[in-house]
């Protein structure tokens, strides 16, 4: 029986103290001499025979020494833990006796400790390493043994070739050059990049009459690799049948496009040779998009074609276009660019295209597919995150039958997410039912997706002296239309309750030429307190009045839309009474009406029960007559076009969301945000403001408008409804 045993109590000679270095948190190496030793010994750690485990022992002959240290020795050992008894020895098992070990109070620099081990080991160090570098790799990688593997791996890696050529490809790299030192096929490689990780190349071969005997030219591909660029690479690492090599990187080396890398990877194919399974692989890499557009040249009946792409900013990307296929051969369609991509085809909405149709028709080579006379052939679609860093080409990819991937290119335009998905509109009829689709499904999680930037002030001017800290203030927001600011002015300067209070004039920074010296004259006339604000990124009046409110620190701000008209003296000062007989604590809103006096707005209410309930705005349309003499009441959202409220419970609700299109839905949202933080809304019907908002030029989009924004408050605040009190 072989088996050597570490016997539980084994009294021993005075054990020698030995150098050693850590590898990690679990591992140390440690190296010294003794009369003989096995390849593979059990370790006992800290002195405890119990607690041990087997490691590999490299050896090798020390020829001027005694007898009792003829086998020099390095091996891999747990670590011993410090704050244990024994920490500090380590005991080898072998046949005999075993062999006690302290290791030295402090452990040596890993440097050092290779260096002591090639004084050591001599002409031995070659191949003392090479096994080293084998138990290092076959264990759980971690920093500091790959440290290690690569400090041995400069010292014994023998030359084996140049890399001359690298790109990107997705989540792998190109590799071109020569060398004579491993074959065609699959290669495990190290690389070092500052640290060393493994990956693996798959690799074809092709005869180079510039190179020496024995050395061809490769091509291929690095995968598994944690690096996702070709500068990050230092030197490359394989096991050749000789020893380890390294492929340097030839210091006049080409670098890439990656969209000119499928162009290389095909050249290498028609050239050269690889393994079934590598080739494939090559293969599939060389189909990848190289900027052409190979959809136009397909002998298949499909075609392609885009009318617009557009980069939502913070968004994703917005595509209308079309796919002619009448025989139904493209299966998946991919928008890529880099790394990221969205599946097109599984969220499209597919819309009719008479002109497509009629383009084809009279061409031979389609006609006959077109029996069925299918005239779905546009799509819309927006594939939201993804967002192509600058330098990396946008394109679709179709899966052919028959062909494999074809390519179309795109030259997306940059817009903000509101100017995008308005043009949209235009292109849609909203009787069809695929604008009802558009709009659920491309339109409103777009622009609910969109990372809008809030309005911003860049300017201000303060007229008279401007109290900023008032405990009231007003709040003027006024959009990109022109407004009639002469009979706004006079109104509150006839108003006794408004007259002393300081106000704020919020404006798109635009219209500082068309309004700013007006609204100054104006003030400066009727001795108003006022602070104009310019502000960015305006694109209606809640942009306008948020703003304002961030502008101001009074402790209660009355809003007033520019699309407000004042009816009545006296309408603010009711309104703070009401305010203040709930304590601060509320959203006052008066009654808004029309122009003809019937009535716009009347509290906002609840109606229905579970999921089909909603927020309703009972009396639209109905004559002022029909509310009567009715008090002050709490309603389930307020008017944001003219209301009182505290300033920093605006500021809590973070304001205005900006994921709609119309400010209607705007301060419904921002009433019922407040609601959740327990801000309620209070309808005070005695006062009366009217609301003139410019209808849209074109009806049909304002239907389609309006759906979006239906759709996107029912996406984000239905179930919350439903499940409301009141």
């Amino acid at each position: 029986m072989n088996e050597v045993i570490i016997p539980e109590r084994t009294r021993v000679s005075p054990a020698p103290t030995v150098a050693w270095t850590p590898l990690g948190e679990n591992a140390i190496l440690v190296m010294s001499a003794c009369d003989a030793l096995p390849g593979k010994v059990p370790v006992a750690v800290d002195g405890n025979p119990r607690n041990k485990v087997e490691t590999m022992a490299l050896t090798w002959r020390r020829p001027q020494a005694d007898a009792t240290q003829a086998v020099g020795f390095l091996c891999l050992a747990p670590a011993p833990a410090p704050d244990r008894a024994g920490a500090g020895a380590i005991l080898l098992g072998r046949p005999g006796r075993p062999l006690r070990l302290i290791l030295a109070p402090k452990p040596m620099p890993l440097q050092t400790f290779l260096g002591m081990l090639a004084d050591e080991s001599g002409h031995a160090f070659p191949t003392v390493v090479d096994g080293l570098l084998e138990v290092l790799l076959s264990g759980k990688p971690n920093p500091r043994r790959l440290r290690a593997v690569g400090m041995l791996l400069q010292s014994v890696a023998k030359p084996g070739g140049f890399v001359e050529v690298m790109g990107p490809l997705d989540d792998g790299i190109f590799l071109q050059g020569w060398t004579s030192n491993f074959a065609a096929g699959r290669t495990k490689l190290l690389i070092a990049h500052g640290g060393l990780s493994p990956a693996v190349l798959e690799a074809g071969t092709f005869e180079r009459d510039d190179l020496g005997e024995g050395a061809r030219g490769f091509f291929g591909l690095l995968e598994d690799c944690v690096i996702r660029h070709p500068s990050e690479i230092e030197r490359l690492f394989f096991r050749a049948n000789d020893g380890w090599r390294a492929l340097e990187v030839y210091d006049r080396h080409v670098l890439l496009e990656q969209i000119t890398v499928p162009g290389h990877l095909r050249d290498g194919l028609q050239r050269g040779t690889a393994p079934p399974a590598t080739a494939e692989k090559l293969k599939q890499a060389s189909q990848r998009f190289d900027g052409r557009d190979t959809v136009s040249f397909l002998d298949q009946p499909v075609r392609a074609g885009i009318d617009d792409a557009t980069i939502v900013e913070g968004s994703g990307v917005l595509v209308i276009g079309w796919l002619f296929d009448p025989d139904r051969l493209t299966g998946e369609v991919m928008l890529r660019s880099g790394t990221q991509s969205c599946a097109v085809d599984k969220i499209w909405t597919r819309a009719a295209r008479p002109d497509v149709t009629a383009a084809f028709a009279e061409d031979p080579r389609f006609g006959p597919a077109m029996a069925s006379r299918r005239n779905s052939h546009g799509f819309i679609v927006f594939a939201p995150k993804l967002l192509p860093e600058p330098g990396q080409p946008l394109y679709l990819e179709f899966e052919v039958a028959g062909h494999g991937p074809a390519f179309l290119p795109l030259a997306p335009g940059r817009s903000p997410a509101r100017r995008a998905l308005e043009r949209v509109f235009g292109l849609l009829d909203p009787r069809s039912s695929t604008a009802a689709a558009v709009v659920e499904k491309q339109i409103a999680p777009a622009l609910q997706a969109a990372e809008i930037a809030p309005p911003r002030a860049i300017e201000t001017h303060d007229t008279g002296s401007f109290n900023a800290d008032a405990a009231l203030g007003l709040v003027i927001g006024l959009d990109q239309r022109q407004r009639e600011l002469s009979s706004l002015f006079a109104l509150l300067a006839i108003d006794p309750e408004v007259r002393s209070l300081p106000i704020v004039v919020a404006a798109p920074g635009e219209s500082f030429d068309r309004l700013g010296a007006e609204a100054r004259r104006l003030a400066r006339f009727y001795g108003l307190q006022l602070r104009l604000v310019l502000v960015e990124g305006v694109e209606d009046t809640c942009d306008a009045l948020e703003a304002g409110v961030r502008a101001c620190r009074f402790q209660t701000v009355a809003l007033l839309s520019g699309a407000a008209q004042i009816r009545m003296p006296g309408w603010l000062g009711r309104l703070e009474r009401a305010y203040r007989g709930r304590g601060g604590h509320c959203v006052a809103s008066p009654t808004l009406l029309f122009e003809d006096n019937s009535i716009r707005w009347a509290g906002a209410w609840l109606e229905g029960e579970g999921a089909g309930r909603r927020v309703y705005n009972r009396f639209v349309g109905y004559p002022l007559d029909a509310i009567g003499s009715l008090g002050p009441m709490e309603v389930a959202a307020g008017a944001t076009e003219c209301c009182v409220m505290s300033r920093n419970a605006f500021l809590e609700a973070d304001g205005f969301s900006r994921g709609y299109f119309t400010t209607g839905e705007k301060g419904l949202d921002l009433c019922l945000k407040l609601r959740m933080n327990g801000v309620p809304s209070l309808w005070v019907p005695e006062v009366e403001v009217y609301v003139v908002e410019d209808a849209e030029s074109r009806p049909h989009v304002g239907a389609l408008i309006s759906l979006a924004d239906r759709a996107s408050f029912d996406r984000r605040w239905a179930l919350a409804i439903s499940n409301m009190r009141g």
